[in-house]
């Protein structure tokens, strides 16, 4: 039973230990706070815990770990799920954490001056008072959504969503249906395609655009982690005169790279058909988006598993793009008319957006209101909800560096070091990212909790709030523009914001930057 007794100073209490919550845990801990992290879940891990078999990071393990504790082990070069508990495991023994397990967060009561948190535990129930809250509890740790068809109960197979699958096993001698385009969904149509005895059909509404292992040659991160592939992005925000040029008065030339980049990756799809009969062509052209590629680069955005195309060429993928009309007993009717014949389905479409059932119910409504999820100032925080963060809410392809400095800009704000723009500026860079990222970027339910392909600029906007140089390469230019950004990269980053930060010196979050 946690000590409720002693009364509690700058103490911080974070909801989830995925990969973001332990971030955030290592650099608040930096900064002086008192933190202890509780996780409903008898084991660490958030989504990574809940993990299907054979599931492999899509980023490298050099951009997936905590800036100053490489991994302690090697890794794959794109980890397993079992290699990232190892490593999660690892990083609460050596920051000395405290986390607890099977502590569930009920409620949390508004103070003047911080917050009692209600906590379900093994002893019972207990309350605790903190001074601030990170929420950490993930937006993929959400159930699955798992639709209803007409005609489902009459299906005489097995229905299930990836997180049900414990073993690939499931799949043998099996005709399986899979639903969905999404990362989770080309996974278990590709899992399910390499054993023995299956066939599959893969059934989606809209191809999605995957990103190659390899473009002109070079591995993906070579191109899309550097600052060269993170200029050419466009974003909600540029915040060097450099790139706001480039996408003013050159924003031809920016709408053409992209659509040449589209154009290596259409190729590399069909070209998974070369030398093969027409039959296999067409079905790899039904497996090519027809909207634009820049797009699909959200949360969602999926590395291209390896032997999908492959599959899909060989026949052991046949696609469908179409969408579930209904259940027969024998398998599935399509709104096309096709009937699939399976003993199967795997309905992949997709988490649900994320929930905050703890919050008081007025603050429930201002982040579970939209479809697209809960859009922050920062993606950090709610203007109108106070002593409250967010960790993990600004998912991207740096994700571990976003999480770190993410939580040394509201470290800052919560020592009083860094001052805010009024409320209604907030609120009106919240509602300029919303509509432009619903402009630009697909919809998926976590799309406003996403900074995805953009982690540069959006990292560069919170490292010039905190008056620390961005550029982590220089004085090496032509390192700082083509080489790849990773982990380490930030490792400085605490060191120098201390550095610079003189007593008495108060900062100011920048208003015209989103």
């Amino acid at each position: 039973m946690l000590n409720t007794n002693t009364p509690a100073r700058h103490r911080v209490a974070v909801i989830g230990s995925g990969i973001s919550g332990i971030a955030s845990a290592v650099m608040l801990q930096k900064n002086g706070f008192q933190v202890d992290i509780f996780e409903k879940s008898p084991k660490i891990g958030g989504v990574w815990a809940l993990a299907y078999p054979n599931v492999r990071l899509q980023n490298l393990a050099r951009h997936y770990h905590i800036s100053n504790f490489p991994w302690p082990f090697q890794p794959d070069a794109h980890p397993t799920g079992i290699q990232i508990m190892q490593y999660l495991e690892s990083a609460v023994r050596h920051f000395h954490l405290q986390v607890h397990l099977e502590h569930e967060i009920l409620s949390m009561q508004e103070q003047p001056d911080g917050w009692v948190i209600g906590i379900r535990t093994p002893e019972g129930f207990s309350e605790q008072y903190f001074d601030f809250v990170m929420i950490s509890n993930g937006h993929y740790s959400e159930g699955k959504n798992k639709p209803s068809f007409p005609g489902q109960e009459t299906f005489r197979g097995q229905i299930m969503t990836e997180r049900d699958v414990r073993t690939l096993d499931v799949f043998r001698n099996k005709r399986v249906a899979v639903v969905g385009f999404g990362k989770s969904a080309v996974d278990m149509a590709d899992f399910a395609a390499q054993q023995e005895g299956t066939q599959v059909f893969h059934v989606f509404r809209t191809p999605r655009w995957m990103i190659p292992r390899k473009i002109l040659g070079l591995h993906f991160t070579k191109l899309l982690f550097n600052r060269f592939g993170s200029v050419m992005m466009p974003a909600w925000s540029h915040p060097s005169a450099m790139e706001r040029f480039m996408h003013t008065r050159s924003a031809g030339f920016i709408r053409s790279f992209w659509k040449n980049i589209e154009g290596v990756f259409r190729s590399h799809i069909l070209n998974a058909g070369a030398g093969k009969e027409p039959e296999a062509i067409q079905r790899l052209h039904n497996v090519v988006p027809a909207h634009a590629l820049v797009g699909d680069l959200r949360s969602a955005s999926c590395l291209e598993p390896e032997n999908y195309y492959k599959s899909v060429a060989d026949g052991r993928i046949l696609p469908h793009h179409s969408e579930v009309e209904s259940f027969i007993p024998t398998g599935l009717h399509l709104k096309n008319g096709a009937v699939l014949e399976c003993d199967l389905v795997v309905l992949s479409v997709g988490s649900q957006t994320p929930v905050f059932p703890f919050l008081p119910a007025p603050y429930r409504q201002l982040l579970e209101s939209e479809t697209d999820g809960v859009q922050l100032y920062r993606h950090l925080l709610h203007p109108d909800i106070p002593r409250l963060g967010f960790a993990g809410y600004n998912h991207c392809f740096m994700h571990v560096p976003a999480v770190e400095v993410g939580t040394l800009w509201l470290a800052a704000l919560w020592k009083g070091e860094l001052a805010l723009p009024s409320k209604a500026l907030m609120q009106q860079s919240i509602e300029y990212l919303q509509s432009w990222k619903r402009e630009h970027i697909q919809f998926e339910p976590s799309r406003a909790c996403g900074v995805n392909t953009r982690f540069q600029q959006y990292l560069d906007i919170l490292l010039k709030d905190l008056g620390v140089s961005p550029y982590r390469k220089m004085p090496n230019v032509l390192a700082e523009v083509f080489a790849r950004y990773q982990a380490d990269d930030y490792a400085g980053v605490w060191e120098e914001y201390r550095r610079r930060q003189k007593p008495g010196r108060i900062l100011q979050a920048s208003e015209f930057m989103h």
